[in-house]
């Protein structure tokens, strides 16, 4: 696979999972005025938090693969589509609230509970699963570039 092919998915994945909650906080933002004096009532979710770190881990990998394309043509296609299969479900899910998905007007309690861990773990695990793809990425770096530096 053409590393420049790499490169420019992993840009678009990166302005995918960018937080654009952060930028409308930042320009619209009620830090500067609130009902109770001295409280800041803005509260950024944990789904933004993630998000960003997602695409500052995403920034950072496309930035590598742009000095794989200077370096090299190819790189392998299967551990390419290793790291894309690993990293794309992360960035899916993270864009998608879940909780709209599921029906909250339960009578009982412990199925509406249940209901929630059942999100919560599948985020969690869509979130190992994206940092894992990121860890195999950087095995994969730091391998080429030492057998690089011994040619």
């Amino acid at each position: 696979m053409k590393t420049k092919s790499a490169f420019i998915i992993f840009t678009l994945l990166s302005l995918a999972v960018f937080p654009y909650y952060i930028a409308i906080l930042t320009i619209n933002s009620d830090f500067f005025y609130s009902i109770i004096p001295g409280w800041h009532t803005t509260i950024i979710p944990g789904q933004i938090i993630i998000n960003l770190i997602k695409f500052i881990i995403l920034s950072i990998v496309t930035f590598h693969y742009w000095k794989l394309s200077k370096l090299t043509k190819e790189i392998s296609y299967k551990k390419f589509l290793i790291h894309f299969s690993l990293t794309f479900p992360g960035v899916l899910f993270g864009k998608i609230n879940l909780y709209d998905l599921l029906n909250f007007h339960s009578v009982d309690p412990d199925h509406f509970i249940n209901q929630i861990y059942i999100v919560v773990y599948f985020h969690i695990f869509m979130d190992i699963l994206f940092f894992i793809g990121q860890i195999l990425f950087w095995i994969f770096y730091v391998r080429y570039k030492r057998t690089r530096a011994f040619q």
